[in-house]
């Protein structure tokens, strides 16, 4: 679980929460409540979990116009900086269409801000869309591993990893655990 990786009790965790990749389809949107109740059945408080949609942010370079005189937007508006990246102890990024959670990274610089922020030891937890962003699956994705996910998976469960750049076929209910170059399913 990933809370073993976090020296903190669940009660005192705080998540960043990133359902972005999951507004396209009503199955996705689901997923989001799914998502936040095994939150708190972990033990996660609703109020430590900042929900940030980044089809809310602006695009990146996008001058401010009738906003700018707004000194200093909300959080959940605008583009979170590495240092209030760093008051929280993991990010969720949620499933849904895996090229929308791409094109919205990207197109907001969180994907820049991110790697920064994983690379500073920020855990990072995706599910569905989300670990396929993390993987080998997308040319702008964070490639943690090479090897493409490849969720949902309804064959035979995957019992070991092979290869370095072999597809992940993942059933539900299954976890890829990568830290430094050690990757294991969970």
């Amino acid at each position: 679980m990933f809370t073993d990786s976090i020296a903190k009790s669940p009660q005192e965790m705080r998540i960043l929460y990133i359902p972005s990749a999951g507004y396209e389809t009503d199955s996705a949107r689901e997923g989001f409540a799914v998502c936040l109740d095994e939150l708190g059945k972990m033990g996660i408080r609703y109020d430590n979990i900042l929900i940030y949609n980044l089809e809310l942010l602006l695009s990146k370079g996008y001058k401010r116009t009738y906003s700018a005189h707004i000194g200093n937007p909300a959080m959940i508006s605008r583009l979170l900086t590495m240092e209030e990246l760093g008051a929280f102890d993991a990010v969720f990024v949620s499933g849904g269409d895996s090229a929308v959670l791409c094109r919205e990274m990207v197109r907001t610089g969180f994907d820049e801000v991110l790697k920064r922020a994983i690379n500073d030891g920020l855990v990072y937890v995706g599910i569905s869309a989300g670990s396929m962003y993390a993987a080998g699956n997308l040319d702008n994705g964070l490639h943690m591993i090479l090897n493409p996910i490849i969720p949902h998976w309804n064959g035979q469960k995957a019992t070991e990893i092979t290869d370095s750049s072999a597809e992940i076929y993942l059933s539900d209910g299954q976890a890829l655990y990568v830290e430094s170059d050690v990757i294991r399913l969970v």
